[in-house]
Protein backbone atom coordinates (compact mmCIF):
# COMPACT_ATOMS: atom_id res chain seq x y z
CA UNK A 1 0.00 0.00 0.00
CA UNK A 2 1.38 3.40 -1.04
CA UNK A 3 1.23 6.10 1.64
CA UNK A 4 1.02 9.89 1.20
CA UNK A 5 0.44 12.95 3.32
CA UNK A 6 -2.56 13.99 1.22
CA UNK A 7 -4.75 12.16 -1.30
CA UNK A 8 -6.75 14.26 -3.79
CA UNK A 9 -9.67 12.59 -5.56
CA UNK A 10 -10.50 14.57 -8.72
CA UNK A 11 -8.34 16.44 -11.22
CA UNK A 12 -10.38 19.56 -11.88
CA UNK A 13 -9.14 23.05 -11.04
CA UNK A 14 -9.93 22.76 -7.33
CA UNK A 15 -8.25 19.36 -7.03
CA UNK A 16 -5.18 20.46 -8.99
CA UNK A 17 -4.90 23.60 -6.85
CA UNK A 18 -5.07 21.47 -3.69
CA UNK A 19 -2.39 19.08 -4.96
CA UNK A 20 -0.01 21.86 -6.02
CA UNK A 21 -0.40 23.75 -2.74
CA UNK A 22 0.23 20.57 -0.75
CA UNK A 23 3.42 19.99 -2.74
CA UNK A 24 4.49 23.61 -2.14
CA UNK A 25 4.14 22.99 1.59
CA UNK A 26 6.44 19.98 1.33
CA UNK A 27 3.77 17.31 1.49
CA UNK A 28 3.81 14.03 -0.38
CA UNK A 29 0.63 14.14 -2.44
CA UNK A 30 -1.18 11.87 -4.89
CA UNK A 31 -3.93 13.01 -7.25
CA UNK A 32 -6.41 10.45 -8.63
CA UNK A 33 -8.35 11.24 -11.84
CA UNK A 34 -10.37 8.92 -14.06
CA UNK A 35 -10.35 11.17 -17.15
CA UNK A 36 -8.12 13.81 -18.63
CA UNK A 37 -6.94 16.25 -15.99
CA UNK A 38 -8.81 19.53 -16.00
CA UNK A 39 -10.70 18.97 -19.25
CA UNK A 40 -14.33 18.92 -18.04
CA UNK A 41 -14.08 22.17 -16.11
CA UNK A 42 -12.04 23.89 -18.80
CA UNK A 43 -14.62 23.07 -21.47
CA UNK A 44 -17.51 24.19 -19.27
CA UNK A 45 -15.92 27.58 -18.61
CA UNK A 46 -14.43 28.10 -22.08
CA UNK A 47 -16.89 26.46 -24.46
CA UNK A 48 -18.01 29.88 -25.69
CA UNK A 49 -15.05 32.03 -24.68
CA UNK A 50 -11.91 31.15 -26.60
CA UNK A 51 -12.26 34.08 -29.00
CA UNK A 52 -8.71 35.48 -28.73
CA UNK A 53 -7.06 35.11 -32.11
CA UNK A 54 -10.06 33.25 -33.59
CA UNK A 55 -11.72 34.50 -36.77
CA UNK A 56 -15.20 35.78 -35.78
CA UNK A 57 -16.78 34.19 -38.88
CA UNK A 58 -15.56 30.71 -37.90
CA UNK A 59 -18.51 28.31 -37.89
CA UNK A 60 -19.44 26.22 -34.86
CA UNK A 61 -17.89 23.01 -36.20
CA UNK A 62 -14.54 24.74 -36.79
CA UNK A 63 -14.80 26.49 -33.44
CA UNK A 64 -15.33 23.18 -31.64
CA UNK A 65 -12.15 21.80 -33.21
CA UNK A 66 -10.21 24.77 -31.85
CA UNK A 67 -11.85 24.29 -28.44
CA UNK A 68 -10.81 20.61 -28.46
CA UNK A 69 -7.20 21.52 -29.27
CA UNK A 70 -7.15 24.22 -26.57
CA UNK A 71 -8.61 21.78 -24.04
CA UNK A 72 -5.97 19.17 -24.82
CA UNK A 73 -3.24 21.79 -24.59
CA UNK A 74 -4.52 23.00 -21.23
CA UNK A 75 -4.70 19.44 -19.86
CA UNK A 76 -1.15 18.73 -21.03
CA UNK A 77 0.20 21.92 -19.42
CA UNK A 78 -1.51 21.12 -16.11
CA UNK A 79 -0.10 17.59 -16.16
CA UNK A 80 3.38 19.00 -16.76
CA UNK A 81 2.93 21.41 -13.88
CA UNK A 82 1.91 18.58 -11.54
CA UNK A 83 4.89 16.50 -12.62
CA UNK A 84 7.27 19.41 -12.08
CA UNK A 85 5.89 19.91 -8.57
CA UNK A 86 6.43 16.24 -7.70
CA UNK A 87 2.74 15.34 -7.49
CA UNK A 88 2.06 11.65 -8.09
CA UNK A 89 -0.82 11.20 -10.57
CA UNK A 90 -2.81 7.96 -10.71
CA UNK A 91 -5.26 7.42 -13.59
CA UNK A 92 -8.29 5.37 -12.68
CA UNK A 93 -11.72 5.27 -11.03
CA UNK A 94 -11.20 6.38 -7.44
CA UNK A 95 -13.54 5.75 -4.52
CA UNK A 96 -13.28 6.93 -0.94
CA UNK A 97 -12.64 3.75 1.06
CA UNK A 98 -12.14 5.31 4.51
CA UNK A 99 -11.13 8.62 6.07
CA UNK A 100 -7.53 7.84 5.09
CA UNK A 101 -7.86 5.61 2.01
CA UNK A 102 -8.83 5.80 -1.65
CA UNK A 103 -9.51 2.68 -3.68
CA UNK A 104 -8.54 2.97 -7.36
CA UNK A 105 -9.67 0.72 -10.20
CA UNK A 106 -7.38 1.23 -13.18
CA UNK A 107 -8.60 0.79 -16.76
CA UNK A 108 -6.26 -2.15 -17.39
CA UNK A 109 -7.79 -4.04 -14.46
CA UNK A 110 -5.21 -3.29 -11.78
CA UNK A 111 -6.52 -2.33 -8.35
CA UNK A 112 -4.71 0.05 -5.97
CA UNK A 113 -5.33 1.08 -2.38
CA UNK A 114 -3.79 4.43 -1.56
CA UNK A 115 -3.37 5.68 2.00
CA UNK A 116 -3.01 9.27 3.20
CA UNK A 117 -3.10 11.22 6.43
CA UNK A 118 -5.77 13.45 4.86
CA UNK A 119 -8.10 13.20 1.87
CA UNK A 120 -9.44 16.01 -0.33
CA UNK A 121 -12.55 15.23 -2.41
CA UNK A 122 -12.75 17.22 -5.66
CA UNK A 123 -14.63 15.02 -8.11
CA UNK A 124 -17.32 17.51 -9.14
CA UNK A 125 -21.11 17.40 -9.45
CA UNK A 126 -24.03 17.17 -11.86
CA UNK A 127 -26.48 19.83 -12.99
CA UNK A 128 -29.65 19.78 -10.92
CA UNK A 129 -32.75 19.69 -13.13
CA UNK A 130 -36.09 20.67 -11.56
CA UNK A 131 -39.39 18.79 -11.86
CA UNK A 132 -40.65 21.51 -14.22
CA UNK A 133 -37.44 21.35 -16.27
CA UNK A 134 -36.30 17.71 -16.38
CA UNK A 135 -33.36 16.89 -18.61
CA UNK A 136 -34.31 15.93 -22.17
CA UNK A 137 -31.65 14.99 -24.70
CA UNK A 138 -30.97 17.92 -27.01
CA UNK A 139 -33.87 19.93 -25.60
CA UNK A 140 -33.26 20.71 -21.91
CA UNK A 141 -29.55 20.32 -21.27
CA UNK A 142 -26.80 21.27 -18.84
CA UNK A 143 -24.26 24.05 -19.28
CA UNK A 144 -21.70 21.19 -19.19
CA UNK A 145 -23.04 19.92 -22.54
CA UNK A 146 -22.59 23.08 -24.64
CA UNK A 147 -19.17 22.01 -25.94
CA UNK A 148 -20.67 18.73 -27.19
CA UNK A 149 -23.51 20.29 -29.24
CA UNK A 150 -23.22 19.54 -32.96
CA UNK A 151 -25.17 22.71 -33.77
CA UNK A 152 -26.18 25.74 -31.73
CA UNK A 153 -29.88 26.59 -31.34
CA UNK A 154 -31.32 29.56 -33.22
CA UNK A 155 -33.15 30.68 -30.07
CA UNK A 156 -32.17 29.58 -26.57
CA UNK A 157 -33.25 30.11 -22.97
CA UNK A 158 -30.45 30.18 -20.38
CA UNK A 159 -31.73 29.50 -16.86
CA UNK A 160 -29.53 30.81 -14.06
CA UNK A 161 -27.83 34.08 -13.20
CA UNK A 162 -24.44 35.05 -11.84
CA UNK A 163 -21.15 34.40 -13.52
CA UNK A 164 -22.02 31.16 -15.34
CA UNK A 165 -25.47 32.19 -16.58
CA UNK A 166 -24.30 35.60 -17.80
CA UNK A 167 -21.18 34.25 -19.51
CA UNK A 168 -23.21 31.51 -21.24
CA UNK A 169 -25.80 34.04 -22.41
CA UNK A 170 -23.21 36.41 -23.86
CA UNK A 171 -21.21 33.57 -25.43
CA UNK A 172 -24.28 32.17 -27.18
CA UNK A 173 -25.23 35.66 -28.34
CA UNK A 174 -21.75 36.15 -29.80
CA UNK A 175 -22.15 32.86 -31.72
CA UNK A 176 -25.34 34.15 -33.36
CA UNK A 177 -28.08 32.81 -31.06
CA UNK A 178 -31.15 34.77 -29.96
CA UNK A 179 -30.83 34.55 -26.16
CA UNK A 180 -33.29 34.79 -23.27
CA UNK A 181 -31.71 34.87 -19.79
CA UNK A 182 -34.01 33.93 -16.91
CA UNK A 183 -33.04 33.85 -13.23
CA UNK A 184 -35.05 33.76 -10.01
CA UNK A 185 -33.02 36.38 -8.15
CA UNK A 186 -33.94 40.04 -8.55
CA UNK A 187 -30.39 40.86 -9.67
CA UNK A 188 -28.04 39.15 -12.10
CA UNK A 189 -25.12 39.54 -9.67
CA UNK A 190 -26.55 39.54 -6.11
CA UNK A 191 -23.05 40.11 -4.70
CA UNK A 192 -22.85 43.51 -6.41
CA UNK A 193 -24.71 46.72 -5.67
CA UNK A 194 -27.89 47.74 -7.48
CA UNK A 195 -26.32 50.48 -9.62
CA UNK A 196 -23.82 48.00 -11.06
CA UNK A 197 -26.53 45.43 -11.75
CA UNK A 198 -28.54 48.08 -13.57
CA UNK A 199 -25.55 48.91 -15.78
CA UNK A 200 -24.78 45.23 -16.52
CA UNK A 201 -28.39 44.59 -17.46
CA UNK A 202 -28.37 47.70 -19.65
CA UNK A 203 -25.34 46.33 -21.49
CA UNK A 204 -27.14 43.01 -22.04
CA UNK A 205 -30.30 44.72 -23.31
CA UNK A 206 -28.17 46.81 -25.65
CA UNK A 207 -26.96 43.54 -27.18
CA UNK A 208 -30.62 42.44 -27.45
CA UNK A 209 -30.22 39.68 -24.89
CA UNK A 210 -33.63 39.44 -23.21
CA UNK A 211 -33.22 39.73 -19.43
CA UNK A 212 -35.92 38.10 -17.27
CA UNK A 213 -35.02 38.68 -13.59
CA UNK A 214 -37.01 37.31 -10.67
CA UNK A 215 -39.02 34.98 -12.89
CA UNK A 216 -40.00 31.35 -12.40
CA UNK A 217 -40.91 29.03 -15.25
CA UNK A 218 -44.50 27.81 -15.11
CA UNK A 219 -44.88 25.62 -18.18
CA UNK A 220 -43.26 24.33 -21.36
CA UNK A 221 -45.27 23.24 -24.38
CA UNK A 222 -43.52 21.40 -27.20
CA UNK A 223 -44.70 22.65 -30.57
CA UNK A 224 -42.87 20.68 -33.27
CA UNK A 225 -39.24 21.88 -33.06
CA UNK A 226 -40.03 24.85 -30.78
CA UNK A 227 -40.59 25.12 -27.04
CA UNK A 228 -43.37 27.47 -25.95
CA UNK A 229 -42.32 28.97 -22.60
CA UNK A 230 -44.63 30.54 -20.01
CA UNK A 231 -43.26 32.38 -16.97
CA UNK A 232 -45.16 33.04 -13.74
CA UNK A 233 -45.99 36.65 -14.72
CA UNK A 234 -47.64 35.50 -17.94
CA UNK A 235 -44.64 36.26 -20.15
CA UNK A 236 -44.60 33.92 -23.16
CA UNK A 237 -41.97 33.25 -25.82
CA UNK A 238 -40.57 30.36 -27.81
CA UNK A 239 -37.06 28.88 -28.02
CA UNK A 240 -35.42 25.79 -29.53
CA UNK A 241 -33.35 24.76 -26.53
CA UNK A 242 -33.03 25.36 -22.78
CA UNK A 243 -29.66 25.40 -21.03
CA UNK A 244 -29.53 25.08 -17.24
CA UNK A 245 -26.68 27.08 -15.68
CA UNK A 246 -27.82 27.02 -12.06
CA UNK A 247 -27.75 24.73 -9.06
CA UNK A 248 -25.88 21.45 -8.80
CA UNK A 249 -26.53 18.07 -7.21
CA UNK A 250 -24.11 15.52 -5.82
CA UNK A 251 -22.78 12.54 -7.74
CA UNK A 252 -23.41 8.89 -6.81
CA UNK A 253 -19.96 8.85 -5.20
CA UNK A 254 -21.44 10.97 -2.42
CA UNK A 255 -23.59 8.02 -1.32
CA UNK A 256 -20.39 6.14 -0.49
CA UNK A 257 -19.09 9.19 1.37
CA UNK A 258 -22.33 9.39 3.37
CA UNK A 259 -22.01 5.76 4.48
CA UNK A 260 -18.57 6.61 5.84
CA UNK A 261 -19.99 9.44 7.97
CA UNK A 262 -19.90 12.49 5.67
CA UNK A 263 -22.98 14.67 6.00
CA UNK A 264 -24.79 15.61 2.80
CA UNK A 265 -27.09 18.51 2.00
CA UNK A 266 -30.59 18.53 0.56
CA UNK A 267 -29.33 17.84 -2.96
CA UNK A 268 -26.73 15.23 -2.05
CA UNK A 269 -23.96 17.83 -1.97
CA UNK A 270 -21.14 17.44 0.58
CA UNK A 271 -21.40 19.88 3.50
CA UNK A 272 -18.20 21.63 4.60
CA UNK A 273 -17.18 24.34 7.07
CA UNK A 274 -15.03 27.39 6.33
CA UNK A 275 -11.89 25.26 6.46
CA UNK A 276 -13.41 23.02 3.73
CA UNK A 277 -13.56 20.17 6.28
CA UNK A 278 -16.42 17.66 6.02
CA UNK A 279 -18.09 16.02 9.03
CA UNK A 280 -15.54 13.18 8.73
CA UNK A 281 -12.28 14.22 10.41
CA UNK A 282 -9.35 14.41 8.00
CA UNK A 283 -11.56 14.55 4.88
CA UNK A 284 -12.02 17.83 3.01
CA UNK A 285 -14.16 18.70 -0.02
CA UNK A 286 -13.63 21.43 -2.63
CA UNK A 287 -15.14 22.67 -5.88
CA UNK A 288 -18.67 21.92 -7.07
CA UNK A 289 -18.80 18.71 -5.01
CA UNK A 290 -19.97 21.04 -2.21
CA UNK A 291 -23.09 22.05 -4.15
CA UNK A 292 -22.43 24.89 -6.57
CA UNK A 293 -20.42 25.74 -9.64
CA UNK A 294 -17.32 27.60 -8.54
CA UNK A 295 -15.38 30.15 -10.57
CA UNK A 296 -11.74 29.59 -11.46
CA UNK A 297 -10.61 31.89 -8.66
CA UNK A 298 -12.89 30.34 -6.04
CA UNK A 299 -11.98 26.78 -7.08
CA UNK A 300 -8.30 27.58 -6.68
CA UNK A 301 -8.81 29.26 -3.31
CA UNK A 302 -10.89 26.37 -1.95
CA UNK A 303 -8.18 23.94 -3.05
CA UNK A 304 -5.48 25.98 -1.33
CA UNK A 305 -7.49 26.32 1.90
CA UNK A 306 -8.13 22.56 2.05
CA UNK A 307 -4.47 21.79 1.31
CA UNK A 308 -3.18 24.09 4.03
CA UNK A 309 -5.55 22.67 6.62
CA UNK A 310 -4.73 19.10 5.59
CA UNK A 311 -1.07 19.98 6.24
CA UNK A 312 -1.86 21.15 9.79
CA UNK A 313 -2.07 24.85 8.89
CA UNK A 314 -5.05 26.86 10.06
CA UNK A 315 -6.85 28.73 7.31
CA UNK A 316 -10.48 29.63 6.64
CA UNK A 317 -12.20 30.54 3.39
CA UNK A 318 -13.77 33.98 3.16
CA UNK A 319 -15.68 33.98 -0.11
CA UNK A 320 -16.00 37.75 -0.20
CA UNK A 321 -12.22 38.07 -0.40
CA UNK A 322 -11.94 35.92 -3.51
CA UNK A 323 -11.84 38.08 -6.68
CA UNK A 324 -14.60 37.20 -9.15
CA UNK A 325 -14.29 38.10 -12.83
CA UNK A 326 -17.03 37.51 -15.41
CA UNK A 327 -15.93 37.59 -19.04
CA UNK A 328 -18.61 39.86 -20.37
CA UNK A 329 -18.30 42.87 -22.66
CA UNK A 330 -17.04 44.87 -20.83
CA UNK A 331 -15.78 42.49 -18.14
CA UNK A 332 -17.33 42.54 -14.66
CA UNK A 333 -15.24 42.09 -11.52
CA UNK A 334 -15.78 42.41 -7.78
CA UNK A 335 -14.00 41.59 -4.55
CA UNK A 336 -14.59 42.28 -0.88
CA UNK A 337 -17.74 43.91 0.47
CA UNK A 338 -20.50 45.72 -1.37
CA UNK A 339 -22.53 48.51 0.18
CA UNK A 340 -25.15 45.82 0.91
CA UNK A 341 -22.86 43.33 2.63
CA UNK A 342 -20.37 45.64 4.40
CA UNK A 343 -22.66 46.31 7.43
CA UNK A 344 -22.85 42.54 8.04
CA UNK A 345 -19.05 42.55 8.44
CA UNK A 346 -19.22 45.34 11.04
CA UNK A 347 -18.23 48.15 8.64
CA UNK A 348 -19.81 51.58 8.19
CA UNK A 349 -19.64 51.72 4.37
CA UNK A 350 -19.04 54.76 2.21
CA UNK A 351 -18.75 54.55 -1.57
CA UNK A 352 -17.00 56.42 -4.35
CA UNK A 353 -18.00 55.85 -7.99
CA UNK A 354 -16.33 56.91 -11.22
CA UNK A 355 -17.82 56.37 -14.69
CA UNK A 356 -15.83 56.52 -17.89
CA UNK A 357 -17.91 57.14 -21.05
CA UNK A 358 -20.22 54.18 -20.53
CA UNK A 359 -23.04 55.98 -22.29
CA UNK A 360 -21.02 58.08 -24.74
CA UNK A 361 -21.16 58.13 -28.56
CA UNK A 362 -20.49 54.87 -30.39
CA UNK A 363 -19.21 56.29 -33.71
CA UNK A 364 -15.71 57.26 -32.59
CA UNK A 365 -12.86 56.55 -35.06
CA UNK A 366 -10.94 54.74 -32.32
CA UNK A 367 -11.92 52.30 -29.53
CA UNK A 368 -13.19 54.29 -26.57
CA UNK A 369 -12.33 53.52 -22.98
CA UNK A 370 -15.41 52.60 -20.96
CA UNK A 371 -15.87 51.58 -17.38
CA UNK A 372 -17.65 51.97 -14.06
CA UNK A 373 -15.57 51.78 -10.89
CA UNK A 374 -16.61 51.67 -7.25
CA UNK A 375 -14.58 51.83 -4.05
CA UNK A 376 -16.30 50.76 -0.82
CA UNK A 377 -14.54 51.97 2.34
CA UNK A 378 -15.12 51.77 6.08
CA UNK A 379 -15.89 55.27 7.39
CA UNK A 380 -14.14 54.74 10.74
CA UNK A 381 -10.85 53.19 9.58
CA UNK A 382 -10.89 54.62 6.01
CA UNK A 383 -9.74 51.19 4.80
CA UNK A 384 -10.81 49.98 1.36
CA UNK A 385 -13.06 46.98 2.01
CA UNK A 386 -14.50 46.35 -1.46
CA UNK A 387 -14.10 47.06 -5.16
CA UNK A 388 -16.55 46.67 -8.05
CA UNK A 389 -15.55 47.25 -11.67
CA UNK A 390 -17.08 47.12 -15.13
CA UNK A 391 -14.18 47.41 -17.55
CA UNK A 392 -12.13 45.46 -20.08
CA UNK A 393 -8.97 46.34 -18.17
CA UNK A 394 -9.53 44.40 -14.94
CA UNK A 395 -8.28 40.83 -15.25
CA UNK A 396 -4.53 41.45 -14.92
CA UNK A 397 -4.43 43.91 -12.04
CA UNK A 398 -7.53 42.97 -10.02
CA UNK A 399 -5.75 40.28 -7.94
CA UNK A 400 -3.10 42.87 -7.03
CA UNK A 401 -5.81 45.15 -5.69
CA UNK A 402 -7.08 42.32 -3.49
CA UNK A 403 -3.57 41.94 -2.07
CA UNK A 404 -3.52 45.66 -1.29
CA UNK A 405 -6.89 45.40 0.45
CA UNK A 406 -5.67 42.48 2.55
CA UNK A 407 -2.57 44.48 3.49
CA UNK A 408 -4.76 47.35 4.68
CA UNK A 409 -4.66 49.98 1.93
CA UNK A 410 -6.61 53.13 2.77
CA UNK A 411 -8.62 55.33 0.46
CA UNK A 412 -5.91 57.98 0.84
CA UNK A 413 -3.20 55.49 -0.16
CA UNK A 414 -5.06 54.74 -3.39
CA UNK A 415 -5.75 58.40 -4.16
CA UNK A 416 -2.13 59.42 -3.67
CA UNK A 417 -0.33 56.44 -5.18
CA UNK A 418 2.30 57.30 -7.78
CA UNK A 419 1.23 56.34 -11.26
CA UNK A 420 1.95 57.34 -14.84
CA UNK A 421 -0.38 59.43 -16.97
CA UNK A 422 -2.91 57.19 -18.68
CA UNK A 423 -2.27 54.21 -16.37
CA UNK A 424 -5.10 51.67 -16.27
CA UNK A 425 -5.49 52.11 -12.52
CA UNK A 426 -6.22 55.84 -12.83
CA UNK A 427 -9.98 55.30 -13.14
CA UNK A 428 -10.04 53.32 -9.91
CA UNK A 429 -8.01 56.07 -8.23
CA UNK A 430 -10.66 58.55 -9.38
CA UNK A 431 -13.31 56.38 -7.69
CA UNK A 432 -11.13 56.45 -4.56
CA UNK A 433 -10.94 60.25 -4.82
CA UNK A 434 -14.74 60.44 -4.90
CA UNK A 435 -14.86 58.05 -1.95
CA UNK A 436 -12.43 60.32 -0.08
CA UNK A 437 -14.79 63.24 -0.59
CA UNK A 438 -17.68 61.16 0.76
CA UNK A 439 -15.62 60.22 3.83
CA UNK A 440 -15.19 63.92 4.61
CA UNK A 441 -18.94 64.49 4.59
CA UNK A 442 -20.57 64.65 8.04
Amino acid sequence: MEEFDVLVLGGGLAGVSAALRTAELGGRVCLVEKGHIGQAGFQRRNALHIEDGIIPSMNWEEYRKVLCLETERYSRLVREKLNAAGVSVVEGEGTLASSTEISVQKSEGEHLLLKGKSVILAYGSDTRFSSTLPREEGVVISIDEIARLSVLPEKVLVVGGGLFGSEAALGLHNRGCKVFLCYEQKELFPQMDEDFNIEIERQFKKKKIKILPGKKLISIYKNEDALEITLETGIKFSVHQIIIAGERSGLKENEVAEKLGIRLGEHQNILVDDSMLTSLPGVYAVGSVTGELTSDTLSQEEGKVAAENSMAKKKQLNREWVPQIARLSPDVAYVGCSMKTAPHQGFHPVEGVFEQDLNGPEDLPFPKTVGKYKIVADKRSRLVVGIQVISNQTADWFPILLLLIKKGVTVGNLVNCTRSEGAKINALCEAARNCSQALKSP
